[in-house]
């Protein structure tokens, strides 16, 4: 059984046209030119072999043409499968030859085998190293046909595939590609989420350390760790003599220098008020909250600003 891998598909050899051939002569190949070429064709007779450049004497064939067809203006050569060397066909269809060219017997060439009209002689292909080949035979030439002969090299480069295989081919690379793209989305997500996991239990620490310090009351640890948690990895925006920083790092270089709410050994009273940097929790969770508020009604504004904001209303 043949396989699909070793099956040439069809070549496309020429076109309807006005061309000038690697001999230097300029020929018109019109619908009767083309017409003649295929009906005259016969694969038993004078078969046209596969050849890669164009040898001139007992150089091995690596396959034959079976039959002729024009399609869309274009003289198109059908390979014969059984006759088609596998490791030939299998270079072919991976495209490592590049171009293709006809040779063809003039009208009036002596060996002509349909006189009188263009005739095939040979479909060379070029651009690689011809593979071995074995059981195929060998290809006799004339002495007498080197100085009498047409040779048209198609101007398109061969790319092993035709169009439905194009088709086949870009859709296969299309979700190929979204599979990529949505595999990167999936680890750039899982990355985020990673992240943001690694921050809230930084948060968390953080806040159960406050605590520790008596920096914060108990209320206050969970309302510091929904603020961090809210600011994130925002952008760095600038505090003026402190320098640049991220929102969240300047709220923790804050909370870091404030005074513990009352002196070790002694207790807070429940209804005491956040004094000193305590109220940095306030002010951060006000700001948070007004940004947010701000952001809704279509006025999105920076964290530095909201807190700007708040202070400024409290006479900060």
């Amino acid at each position: 059984m043949t396989n699909a891998t070793d099956t040439i598909k069809p070549i496309r050899i020429f076109r309807q046209g006005t061309f000038t051939s690697v001999e230097g002569t300029k020929i018109t190949f019109g619908e009767a030119e083309l017409s003649g070429i295929v009906s005259g064709y016969n694969a038993d007779k004078n078969p046209a072999p596969l050849v890669v450049g164009h040898p001139k004497l007992n150089d091995p064939a690596y396959g034959w043409v079976d039959r002729l067809a024009i399609e869309d203006g274009e003289v198109v050569a059908y390979p014969d499968p059984a006759l088609t060397d596998p490791s030939f066909a299998e270079a072919v269809n991976a495209g490592r030859y590049r171009k293709v060219s006809a040779q063809l017997y003039p009208p009036d060439s002596p060996n002509n085998p349909v006189p009188g009209q263009y005739s095939l002689k040979h479909v060379g292909f070029l651009g690689a190293h011809p593979p071995s080949v074995k059981h195929l035979g060998t290809v006799s030439f004339a002495d007498g046909d080197a100085g009498n002969l047409v040779t048209i090299e198609q101007e398109k480069v061969m790319s092993g595939t035709d169009d439905k295989d194009k088709e086949v081919s870009f859709a296969e690379r299309e979700e190929a590609l979204n599979t990529r793209e949505t595999a990167l989305a999936a680890r750039e997500k899982a990355a985020e989420e990673k992240a943001e996991a690694e921050r809230h239990e930084a948060n968390v620490s953080f806040a159960e350390g406050l605590f520790t310090e008596a920096k914060i009351k108990p209320a206050g640890k969970d309302l510091l760790v929904g603020v961090l948690d809210a600011l994130g990895d925002a952008e760095v925006v600038s505090f003026g003599e402190a320098g640049q920083l991220a929102p969240r790092d300047a709220l923790i270089k804050l909370l870091n220098s404030a005074q513990p709410l009352v002196s070790l050994g002694e207790a807070a009273p429940d209804d005491g008020k956040p004094v000193g940097e305590k109220d940095a929790v306030a002010i951060a969770a006000e700001a948070a909250s007004f940004a947010e508020a701000e952001a809704k009604a279509g006025r999105p504004i920076s964290i530095a600003a909201a807190v700007r904001h708040v202070t400024k209303s409290k006479g900060a």
